[in-house]
């Protein structure tokens, strides 16, 4: 599968992501530990507010994980949230199954409570997105904050909303739930380095390979900045960056090579590979029998944005365009001319300004390449002879 593949993007940062992949940073795990520890104080009560798309759904269900060793835990999602539904979401939850009618559930509840919080385990209340809950469904909220055990708070409540959160207390109607000194806590984005870990973690974890080529320091640097540092944009804009480089690999052409002898055709060799050494000798990928052709004669090394000639140092060197050349890039149509043979370059990328820098990479390199290659290519013969 290609490491740009629009499935591969879903299962990265989209609805197919896996729920239980978590890459924490910083401000997440700081998160995790003021939750903890609100719910271990007295009060029992903490209060964790950023903007769309900050993590904290993410966080709380990571919270909720943990809470469920040892408690029951009721989560709901605040977003026009009812008595009713605040209710009966809460005793699904905790597992209470009744048929009593509605006036009955608060003391069914309220029992309930008394029970777990007189055995150690006071219940856990999670809303996400309070602030967009009803104000009959906060009254009711603010009443189930009063709620204790001889002298101990019956409901441990983690809330969360955006930064307006904190204005529920400074609502006089919620004067029980502020009595409770409920402390809050701002998250904070991803640096840069943070964001280059999130996005490359997260291709690796669905599947992609290189995600150091897909995501390179650049792209991370200018991702953190269009989303702020914040895990929910952030996804959207690793997406936008994985199905635009689908459609730049979709479009572009693979390079090719055509070799004729006396004007007829006589191979064609799709460039898929990094390098192909042209040559006399039966181990190069591109072989020329042509008695001016040196058994290891130029080299081509094929790049993204640019396909590379270079001579190896051959005996009657080589020829671009009736051009002698040691080390050039190659663009669309050019004839390389070998003895009676030419090669035809059909599909060379433009040239980019990136690619001046890289062809000027020592000579010294390129002869460590060429040995490399004899060497694996020696010891690819030896093997075949001896399986012969």
């Amino acid at each position: 599968m290609p490491a740009h593949d629009s499935s591969l993007a879903s299962k990265a940062f989209g609805v197919l992501a896996d729920d239980g992949l978590v890459v924490a940073y910083r401000s997440h795990q700081d998160a995790l530990r003021f939750l903890s520890s609100g719910l271990g104080q007295a009060n029992g009560i903490a209060l964790l507010q950023g903007p769309t798309g900050s993590g904290k759904t993410t966080i709380v269900n990571e919270q909720l994980a943990w809470s469920r060793r040892d408690a029951a835990v009721a989560i709901l999602d605040g977003a026009h949230l009812t008595p009713q539904r605040l209710l009966t979401g809460m005793m699904s939850q905790f597992g209470i199954h009744t048929d009593s009618r509605d006036d009955e559930l608060l003391q069914q509840l309220n029992k309930f409570l008394s029970h777990e919080v007189q055995t150690g385990r006071a219940p856990v209340l999670i809303i996400d997105n309070a602030d967009r809950a009803t104000a009959s469904a906060l009254r009711l909220l603010n009443w189930l904050s009063a709620l204790d055990v001889r002298g101990n708070y019956a409901l441990r409540i983690i809330l969360t909303g955006k930064e307006r959160l904190s204005v529920l207390l400074q609502n006089d109607s919620m004067r029980s739930l502020i009595r409770r000194n409920p402390a809050v806590y701002s998250l904070n984005p991803l640096t840069a380095q943070e964001t280059m870990i999130y996005v490359r973690t997260r291709l690796i974890a669905a599947g992609g390979e290189r995600s150091e080529k897909v995501f390179t320091i650049d792209v991370c640097n200018k991702l953190c900045e269009l989303s702020r540092g914040w895990p929910g944009p952030l996804n959207e804009r690793a997406i936008e960056v994985l199905e635009r480089m689908t459609e730049l690999q979709s479009a572009r052409r693979i390079p090719r090579v055509i070799v004729t002898r006396d004007g007829e055709t006589m191979a064609e060799h799709e460039l898929t590979e990094k390098q192909y050494v042209i040559g006399r000798t039966e181990l190069a990928d591109i072989v020329i029998e042509d008695s001016y052709v040196s058994k290891m004669h130029a080299m081509l090394q094929v790049y993204s944005n640019a396909v590379v000639l270079i001579d190896l140092n051959s005996t009657n060197g080589t020829t671009v365009n009736s051009r002698i050349v040691q080390k050039t890039i190659l663009r669309n149509d050019d004839i390389i001319t070998l003895g009676r043979y030419r090669i035809k370059i059909d599909g060379a990328p433009e040239l980019s300004p990136e690619m001046d820098e890289r062809i000027k990479a020592s000579d010294t390199l390129i002869m460590e390449n060429l040995e490399d290659m004899r060497r694996t290519r020696a010891r690819r013969t030896i093997k075949a002879l001896k399986h012969q």
